[in-house]
């Protein structure tokens, strides 16, 4: 929400300064382009460690903060050992989607500090064909212009 306020000033103040609203609208189309690789780039890497780690029946523990961040994750217990989902959890329907009575295939990355559930799997899965296809896309029009 900062982000969008901080935004709308700095707009604000660049019309009142004389910058003309083309270039306010290039510069936010900047960073819609920035932001998108960024993510682009985040879950390829997420995607590239998913290929790196070993498949693992875990139990669903508990839900709670992260060691390294500020968001919830699931925990699923490996042989005894807790470890924390690489993504944070789903906010919703946490019943359903973490039942905690039925073993789940998790993949434990190579270091053995988090898990991939199947949704992070998914997530990195789908972020990383529609990066490819963004690129592939990007590609051909600009070739085609």
């Amino acid at each position: 929400m900062e982000v969008i306020l901080v935004i709308i000033v700095v707009s604000v103040l660049a019309v009142i300064l004389g910058v003309k609203v083309i270039w306010l609208v290039f510069g936010f189309a900047a960073l819609i382009g920035l932001a998108f690789a960024a993510s682009m780039i985040l879950l390829t890497v997420f995607f590239i460690r998913l290929l790196f780690t070993k498949k693992h029946t875990a139990s669903f523990s508990r839900i709670d903060k992260s060691p390294k961040s500020r968001f919830k994750v699931a925990y699923y217990t490996i042989d005894g050992t807790e470890y924390p989902n690489i993504f944070p959890e789903e906010g919703f329907l946490q019943n359903k989607l973490y039942p905690g009575d039925k073993k789940h295939t998790v993949f434990l990355t190579r270091n053995r500090k988090y898990v991939y559930d199947k949704f992070a799997c998914t997530t990195c899965t789908i972020g990383f064909l529609l990066s490819i296809a963004t690129i592939i896309a990007g590609i051909f029009t600009y070739s085609h212009i």
